[in-house]
């Protein structure tokens, strides 16, 4: 029988760690999404001159059947893990993980790094994104875009509202999420240094994007390092229409600061397991990259239907979103651990408000409708201790955000 090189450093590792015992302190915690994303790094790793990750494997109930395994080099300062495609996957991995035995991720820097679809305005095929906000733009009621009134952009409308681009005036408490500035600053100068590959079939689909005009100025462009951000949706959409309709989305859900360039399918999940999780003093969500790099553009250029954009267009941005996602994410991790004593552990200060759009991590969102728990920080659940009967406080918030939501009329209350 054949054995894949994944399957076959899988079984040796597994040979090699059934005996696993003790607790790892990981440094840097790689968050991969498939296959591809996480072999880059099991295959290059032991050429940075920081270890072989593929030296501990350590199975944790939970994790996704495909990929059950943690990948962590001898010392432990970096792992690698890949959660499975799609939000569902994403959070029901990541929530194995910041709750197993075998990790204590209190001082954990969490690199999500995957590859997305990017906007053309914004960014190229084969360039490196560093988010400060992950926008979960799907989350909206949907109409059919064949029995939409004749002059509306799309069928997107806001939970609660009537039409589109108003803010929704029901939410879950994932809609946003907000990272460290400060740290995503510092990963993008490190990420500078990375020479980012391109190809000769990729920069000739890129120059049909000049035919749209000065705006689309960056899509012709190599690949680069850039500061924008990331909308999640499980829908693998494309088209100029629904593309432009969740860059609105997502400037209009942070208040205008929000720059969407790269959709991706798991941002979101995995940022809410982590507010959870930080929560509970578990992890420090300070501590939080989000890097995507582009595989394909969002919309066509004018030569090419939404159609055959999706199903008969070869872009040729695969390979090198691959390449580029290690080729950046491994001068991020060589940074922190290169400075770790003078300024990684003792952690990265932010000065903007992080966490979700309910202020579960205390501050106050300058986003949405405001903390819903008077800008203090979430008690963890532990601190609660086991009661008898149903503790009105425990419960509190969700009448907060119940009573938020009837200020609305019925239609808030009521989710329709």
């Amino acid at each position: 029988m054949l054995l894949t090189p994944i399957l076959a450093m899988l079984l040796a590792a597994v040979a090699t760690h059934a005996q696993f015992t003790g607790v790892i302190s990981p440094k840097v915690m790689i968050i991969s999404m498939f296959e591809p994303e996480g072999q880059i790094w099991l295959d290059k790793f032991s050429y940075s001159g920081l270890g072989n990750l593929t030296s501990q494997a350590i199975a944790t109930p939970g994790l996704s059947m495909l990929y059950p395994l943690v990948f962590c080099t001898q010392s432990g300062s970096v792992c690698q893990l890949t959660v499975g495609e799609g939000e569902i996957n994403s959070a029901v991995s990541m929530t194995a993980l910041v709750l197993s035995r075998s990790f204590n991720l209190t001082q954990t820097y969490f690199l999500l790094a995957g590859i997305a679809g990017v906007n053309p305005r914004h960014a190229t095929i084969g360039s490196v994104a560093f988010a400060r906000y992950a926008v979960q733009v799907a989350l909206q009621y949907e109409i059919d875009s064949r029995s939409l009134p004749q002059d509306w952009p799309t069928g997107y409308i806001p939970y609660g509202r009537a039409h589109p681009f108003e803010y929704p005036c029901i939410t879950y408490g994932t809609e946003v999420f907000e990272l460290n500035a400060n740290l995503r600053d510092a990963a993008h100068g490190f990420a500078q240094r990375a020479q980012l590959q391109d190809a000769q079939e990729t920069r000739n689909y890129r120059l049909l994007y000049s035919e749209m005009g000065p705006p689309y100025h960056t899509a012709v462009m190599p690949p680069s390092v850039v500061k924008c951000d990331s909308a999640t949706s499980d829908v693998y959409y494309t088209g100029g229409r629904l593309a432009q309709a969740f860059e609105n989305t997502t400037s209009l859900w942070t208040n205008g600061t929000g720059k969407y360039c790269m959709s991706a399918q798991e941002d979101n999940a995995t940022l809410e397991v982590l507010v959870r999780a930080a929560i509970e003093g578990l992890v420090d969500f300070s501590r939080v990259i989000a890097m995507r790099t582009g595989s394909n553009f969002d919309r066509p250029p004018p030569s090419r239907t939404d159609w055959e954009h999706l199903t008969h267009t070869n872009q040729n941005g695969f390979h090198i979103a691959i390449v580029n996602l290690y080729a950046a994410g491994i001068q991020v991790v060589r940074s922190i651990l290169a400075d770790w004593d003078c300024t990684f552990a003792r952690g990265v200060t932010p000065n903007n408000y992080i966490g979700d759009i309910f202020g579960s991590l205390g501050g106050h969102p300058d986003f949405g409708f405001g903390s819903i728990t008077g800008g203090r920080k979430l008690r963890a659940a532990e601190s609660w201790g086991r009661r008898r009967g149903v503790n009105r406080n425990v419960v509190s918030l969700a009448g907060v955000e119940m009573a938020r939501r009837r200020t609305f009329g019925a239609k808030g209350a009521m989710k329709m």
